[in-house]
């Protein structure tokens, strides 16, 4: 079955996404169905969305890096097209302006969501430059420990010798030594507006706005970007 035949056979009233391929033909063809649908992190003409304000949460993790005093910093981005990687990326290039931060092109690269292997290969290509950076941000959380595994993997030490940040905040990050520093996004919001919302479509279709619904995230410091001398 497709995911619109599945809701159907199921009697689904309506449905939240999340954390998918966005760009699946399944998925497009249960967003233009007439089921009520909330999308979570992706933007949809004529469907009300919930997304984490990630042109707001770079900007933070940009500056904190910056204000460390590290000016040689390189971004892993996400691979794929879609908006939260696009306001991401963005927001980077257009808050390292605003710092006055020179971003060489060989510091900008691009590796899947979640990818540990792509993320630990690049990681190691970053550090091989000639003009290697002093702080390396990751896709995400997940990614970023194919990252972290990849400098200790050198004998390098985090963040003595190299710093890194990441995306998410995810319950693992928390355990880990040293702490990773990275966004926290509240997905408690995130998932109350999604079901709020989709239960008014489901009760009040007619009366229901379609909108964007923005939730601000919060810089987690953590312990994995040092202070740099200038």
């Amino acid at each position: 079955m497709s995911y619109l035949d599945h809701c159907r056979y199921r009697g689904l009233d309506g449905v939240v996404i999340a954390c998918i391929n966005f760009d699946e033909l399944e998925v497009i063809e249960l967003i233009q169905s007439d089921l009520p649908v909330v999308t979570i992190d992706h933007l949809f003409n004529d469907r009300i969305a919930i997304m984490s304000d990630n042109s707001k949460g770079i900007k933070e993790l940009l500056t904190y890096v910056y204000e460390c005093g590290h000016r040689k910093i390189a971004y892993i981005h996400g691979a794929d097209k879609s908006s939260v990687t696009i306001s991401r990326l963005d927001s980077f290039f257009k808050t390292a302006g605003e710092l006055g931060i020179d971003i060489p092109d060989e510091y900008i690269r691009e590796a899947a969501y979640r990818d540990t292997a792509t993320t630990a290969q690049i990681t190691n290509e970053l550090l091989d430059l000639q003009n290697p950076p002093t702080c390396i941000l990751f896709p995400d959380d997940f990614a970023s420990l194919g990252g972290m595994n990849a400098i200790k993997a050198r004998g390098l030490e985090i963040p003595k010798d190299i710093s890194v940040a990441g995306y998410d905040g995810i319950r693992v990050t928390r355990y880990i030594a040293p702490q990773l520093t990275t966004i926290n996004q509240d997905t408690q919001r995130l998932g109350q507006y999604a079901g709020e919302k989709l239960i008014d479509l489901i009760q009040r279709p007619n009366a229901t706005l379609i909108e964007n619904v923005v939730v601000s995230g919060e810089l987690e410091k953590g312990a994995t970007v040092s202070k740099c001398n200038l």
